[in-house]
């Protein structure tokens, strides 16, 4: 889906050269994926070398060069990219690109220098920067990846937020075709095409009942508890959204735990501001579940945007992370119940953005107890 322009990518190159400095590194090589897409508007197709090499280098002085296959290229010049007019190196697959990037790393004064690589770079790549030049240092550079991209900017707020409400139509939906005899996989497509109408970029959901990838032929049952948990999209930017459906009346253990979890969302969100510990607002969640009688055994919350699933800032134990205005991460309070026909949590996840005197929430489907 074609969407206008709203992110500031010019000042993200400035941002990212200041940490840069600050830490002492000569370069960013950014891979395929959520950090190329950051940079440029653009990713190639995710996979390191020896599969293809696709990257970004972005140098503390001077202009990012693209180091793409020739198929790669092709694309992106297809894409609205903003660099796809700029610096772009090309090789056929099947080419040895040692020799092409060595140059282009001694065009930018990079041999022998300190280059920030995220820290999932594939192993073969990082082999291949030290054998073209062993006196490269490739260090983890995720401190100023995460430290870019967790505070989000007015047009990342913005896609994020249309994401909720994509979001939102389709747990309406969910609340609609979800019934006793009707097969998961069935519901599950609808699901999903409730969240292509309203606009999402791509077919994807974290879970329906736990096993919606799977699309089970199995019908849902009165009693069960489905974990309708949504990660739709808008421009790249994704939430991850859940609440429970019940079929049939819920059993009061059941009822209250949900109860729990509803006010436990409620009295966190008071407790998010900018200026606190990441890890406060955690604490307060596995504090306020145990004093009611449940075990709070996943982290609080994390971090959403370009990323798949998880990204920072991580709001769990540990994480002294001080919030700032523009964050944007889920509350994700909940329990496991045993006795249950499945192991589904009872969980309500909401997305918020830390404003300036607290947070707004930006997932409106309701908290209420929803039976069907």
């Amino acid at each position: 889906m074609a969407h206008e322009p709203i992110y500031d990518f010019s000042g993200r190159l400035e941002r990212a050269r200041k940490k840069m400095a600050e830490n002492g590194f000569d370069a960013l090589y950014v891979n395929a994926g959520p950090n190329m897409v950051y940079f440029s508007g653009w990713s190639a197709y995710v996979g390191g070398w020896p599969i293809w090499l696709s990257a970004l280098i972005v140098p503390v002085e001077g202009e990012p060069t693209f180091i793409l296959s020739k198929m790669h290229y092709d694309i992106l010049k297809c894409s609205d990219s903003w660099l796809k007019g700029g610096d772009v190196r090309t090789y056929m697959d099947g080419d040895d690109v040692t020799g092409q990037l060595r140059e282009v790393l001694k065009e930018k004064g990079l041999l022998g220098g300190r280059l920030g690589v995220e820290n999932n770079m594939w192993h073969a790549e990082n082999e291949l920067l030290t054998r073209l030049d062993p006196t490269i240092r490739a260090d983890c550079a995720g401190v100023i990846f995460d430290s870019l991209r967790q505070v989000k900017d007015a047009g990342e707020i913005e896609a994020i937020r249309k994401a909720n409400d994509i979001a939102t139509v389709a747990h309406q939906r969910a609340a609609e075709v979800i019934r006793e005899g009707v097969p998961e996989y069935e519901a599950g497509v609808e699901i999903l095409k409730a969240m292509l109408e309203a606009g999402s970029d791509t077919l994807e959901t974290m879970s329906l009942h736990g096993n919606f990838r799977t699309f089970l032929p199995r019908k849902f049952q009165k009693g069960d508890v489905v974990d309708v948990d949504l990660a739709a999209r808008w421009d790249g930017y994704a939430t991850d959204y859940a609440r429970n459906v019940f079929v049939g009346q819920p059993s009061k253990a059941l009822e209250r735990a949900q109860q729990v979890t509803r006010e436990a969302s409620s009295r966190i969100f008071e407790v998010v501001k900018p200026g606190i510990e990441a890890q406060e607002v955690h604490r307060f969640a596995v504090n306020y579940m145990k004093k009611h009688g449940y075990d709070q055994v996943w982290k609080i919350g994390h971090g959403v945007g370009l990323g798949e699933g998880h990204e920072a800032p991580l709001i769990q134990e540990g994480e002294t992370l001080i919030l700032e205005p523009g964050m944007v991460f889920t509350i994700d309070p909940g329990c496991f119940i045993t006795g249950q026909v499945r192991d589904t949590p009872i969980h309500i996840e909401d997305c918020v953005v830390v404003t300036e005197t607290g947070c707004k929430v930006l997932s409106g489907y309701t908290r209420e107890l929803v039976v069907v």
